[in-house]
């Protein structure tokens, strides 16, 4: 078993590899454990907000990533049938922000710049493919306990910082629930570049959309748009990720005679945290937006 007086990071998704970068350019030590082989590049987020690119500002990470995206400064609510709208300027808060916009980008490209400083930052570790099954405490410190391949490891840390989302293996050590709530709807998130805009006058590249059907989202990211589709009435989750279910769903936005080309589609559940708190050794990082 490893021991040094350093930080391990429990998942290398943006907000572990941001911590992983905060503290390596403290020079704190610090190892970063993934599950995954490498990092996961299936569309997931999709927006980054304006205090999200002012701290990424901080870390040199703004001006790269905002050149990959999509400057977004408003956004809209729609009645389908009618095209009426409400818009929603974000440029009204240049006051307030260095980045009065909502910026449309797929979340592993933040990913990458991430890895990118983090080969800059010689205090900091990064190791794929290390499954995280479980952290134990004691007064000396944590360890972590895992599984690289076949192999069983065990690593030592002064703190550990979990970052490995919903079904967190540290959260679940600390003995701490899920504090959330989970709508019941799950969406299926399908992908396309057919171009929305030339056939739905004043579209947004963010646009939340009420039809007779039922709602339906239509985000743009570089090169294709996201749509967001709810299961109809009675159908299960299975038979709405089904080819000819999205077909139809999207036939209902923009009829065509000619199929739709799906890039790719997954379900999404709807997932909102709550703050959670422990005053224990081992910390479980939690990074919400709230109103004011």
């Amino acid at each position: 078993m490893e021991s040094s007086n350093r930080v391990i990071v429990v998942g290398a998704g943006p907000v572990g590899l941001v911590a992983a970068l905060r503290l390596g350019r403290a020079g704190i030590p610090t190892l970063v454990l993934e599950a995954e082989p490498d990092i996961v590049e299936e569309l997931r987020a999709s927006t980054f907000h304006p205090p999200t690119l002012d701290m990424l500002d901080e870390l040199g990470l703004a001006a790269p990533l905002i050149a990959q995206g999509l400057v977004t400064p408003t956004w809209q609510i729609r009645l389908h049938e009618t095209h009426e709208r409400a818009v929603f300027d974000l440029s009204l808060l240049r006051g307030d922000t260095a980045h009065p916009y909502r910026l449309q980008c797929e979340q592993h490209k933040l990913s990458r710049l991430l890895l990118a400083a983090l080969a800059k930052a010689p205090a900091v570790e990064l190791r794929f493919g290390v499954r995280v099954a479980g952290v134990d405490q004691d007064d000396t410190g944590v360890r972590v306990h895992a599984t690289a391949g076949d192999e069983a490891a065990t690593f030592a840390a002064r703190f550990v910082v979990g970052a490995d989302g919903a079904r967190s293996a540290v959260r679940k050590s600390l003995g701490l629930s899920f504090e959330g709530r989970t709508y019941p709807e799950t969406t299926i998130l399908a992908t396309t570049t057919f171009e929305f805009a030339d056939h739905l006058p004043g579209l947004s590249n963010v646009n939340y959309v009420w039809a007779t059907g039922g709602t339906f989202s239509l985000l743009r990211v570089p090169g294709r748009w996201r749509a967001s589709l709810y299961p109809a009435a009675g159908e299960t989750v299975e038979a709405a990720l089904a080819p000819a279910s999205i077909e139809r769903k999207l036939q209902a936005i923009v009829p065509r005679p000619v199929p739709y080309e799906v890039l790719e589609c997954r379900p999404r559940s709807e997932e909102h945290t709550s703050e959670l708190q422990s005053q224990s050794t081992i910390s479980y990082a939690v990074f919400c937006l709230k109103k004011k």
